[in-house]
């Protein structure tokens, strides 16, 4: 089933799911970010999921475009799902992303290769084969 995927600012635009512990969060303005290594959240949605901290955790340090770096928290959620494509214990940072909160998370390459997402750029739209 193809999705239609949302362009504005120069940039895709998608809304994904996440569940974790029984609860679920629905999270619109995530950029598909074919140029990040990892699927990164702010951290606001992994209060809403209410999850705690766990031993599994890892602090990462972040680096992006231009060299800048931020701290995030690496953490197993139970679930991610982007329209039908879903995948279940799935590690996603948690950090900050945009400071003017334009941005709620970028979906990265972990998510889409694995969820074997392809991209049509020329009717704006995502899937599975």
């Amino acid at each position: 089933m193809k999705h239609k995927l949302i362009y504005k600012n120069g940039l895709l635009y998608t809304s994904i799911k996440m569940i974790h512990e029984g609860k679920c969060v629905n999270i619109d303005d995530v950029i598909i970010d074919t140029g990040a290594f990892h699927t990164i959240i702010t951290t606001d949605f992994l209060d809403e999921l209410g999850a705690k901290f766990s031993n599994d955790d890892k602090l990462i340090e972040a680096s992006g475009y231009g060299g800048a770096s931020s701290y995030a928290v690496r953490k197993r959620i139970d679930s991610i799902s982007c329209n039908s494509s879903s995948l279940k214990d799935f590690k996603i940072d948690f950090g900050e992303i945009d400071p003017n909160e334009r941005v709620n998370g970028l979906l990265g390459l972990d998510f889409l290769r694995e969820a074997k997402i392809i991209l049509d750029l020329d009717e704006l739209v995502m899937y599975t084969q």
